[in-house]
Parts: C-alpha cells; sequence; structure tokens
C-alpha cells in the first residue's frame, strides 16, 4: 500500500500547485505527512518528466514556471483468470498469494 500512498501524495501535490494553494513549503510537507526534504524529493521527480515548479513568495505558494502540467492517474481493476494470464504472457506461475497486482504508469505532460 506504501506505492499507492506514494501516487496519493503526488496527486495531491499537483492538485495542489495547480490550484496555487500550497502554501509555505513547511505547510505543505505537514499536509502531505512527509518531511521538507522529501518535499524536495517529489518536486525533484516531477522535475525528471520535465515540469518545472518553483515557490512564488507573493502568493505563498508553488506554482507551474512554464505551461505545462501533468497528469497522474491510478486504475485499480480486479482481474480475471484470462487476464491474469495476458499480464504474465500466458506463462503458467507459482501463485505466491492468491491475487494479481499490475502496475502501469502514465505520464502526460500538457503544453
Amino acid at each position: 500500500m506504501n506505492f499507492i500512498k506514494q501516487i496519493e501524495r503526488m496527486q495531491l501535490l499537483v492538485k495542489l500547485v495547480k490550484s496555487r494553494r500550497t502554501g509555505s513549503p513547511d505547510d505543505l510537507a505537514d499536509r502531505l505527512g512527509i518531511s521538507r526534504r522529501q518535499l524536495y524529493v517529489y518536486l525533484d521527480y516531477l522535475k525528471d518528466y520535465g515540469l518545472e515548479i518553483c515557490f512564488s513568495r507573493t502568493e505563498n505558494s508553488f506554482v507551474y514556471c512554464d505551461e505545462k502540467e501533468i497528469v497522474i492517474d491510478l486504475n485499480i481493476k480486479v482481474l480475471d483468470v484470462r487476464e491474469m494470464h495476458s499480464i504474465v504472457g500466458g506463462k503458467k506461475q507459482k501463485i505466491f498469494f492468491p491475487c494479481y497486482f499490475s502496475a502501469r504508469s502514465r505520464h502526460i505532460l500538457v503544453a
């Protein structure tokens, strides 16, 4: 569930930056439930995808420095047996857990 929590944090971060309601770096880190240092790790991660985020002192908020925006989408779906086999390429696998988890990442930069 740690992965899902990180995605939820990233979604909240992107939403707050877009609406220019982050507050100070300390406030934002508290709101996300992370340290200030980890907040900057998240911002660097977004920067790796080409998204520039900077802090505006006049607005007391992080803002997008350019016209780009990111969409972070997470879908959770219960799979039937045919779908489970197609994910592993039809190969029979030993089942260690009675469920399958598949994660796909889709990043869309909108200009």
